[in-house]
């Protein structure tokens, strides 16, 4: 069964893994922010939101081949019960994470996991809008004025994007 696995990759090789993965039909995701850089010209531009993270969909064999074959891959673990694990994210969390992250890129945050602590909050369903059907928690976040939807991968990293508070319902 395939699964979606948080995966470091060193020295910020992120897009050339995503491209190899994206070559051998093996789905990968890397979350995206638009920056303007400076030059002769403005340009808009996409970079990775965090360096050296990637989500990779594979079954457990397979991502065993692809971390022989690469070593610049490898797990993110978490503690959990005393021991270390992989972080693997349920399917729909995924989902939401990445339609969070692709809807729109001019307000969105992505926080990796250290950086971000989180008060007991409100599970919420937004209601409407283009970010339709997606749970997260409705809090306030620092550095930021108003409430935000906050999709959390545990261990791993969170996204955050304003939304009206007319747009969620507590779950």
């Amino acid at each position: 069964m395939e699964k979606w696995f948080a995966m470091r990759v060193t020295y910020r090789r992120e897009m050339k893994v995503k491209g190899e993965m994206d070559a051998l039909g093996v789905p990968a995701f890397v979350p995206m922010r638009r920056i303007m850089r400076r030059g002769p010209r403005l340009k808009n531009t996409f970079e990775p939101a965090i360096h050296n993270l990637i989500f990779i969909h594979a079954t457990e064999e397979k991502m065993q081949a692809l971390k022989r074959t690469r070593p610049e891959l490898q797990y993110m673990m978490r503690q959990m019960d005393g021991k270390m694990e992989k972080i693997i994210v349920p399917e729909r969390q995924m989902d939401d994470f990445m339609k969070v992250c692709t809807t729109s890129p001019d307000f969105i945050e992505i926080v990796p996991a250290e950086q971000i602590q989180f008060k007991p909050g409100q599970e919420v369903m937004v209601v409407s809008g283009p970010l339709q059907s997606i749970r997260g928690y409705f809090q306030r976040v620092e550095g930021h004025r108003n409430r935000r939807l906050v999709v959390t991968i545990p261990g791993a990293c969170s996204a955050t994007v304003e939304v009206k508070a007319e747009d969620v319902t507590p779950v």
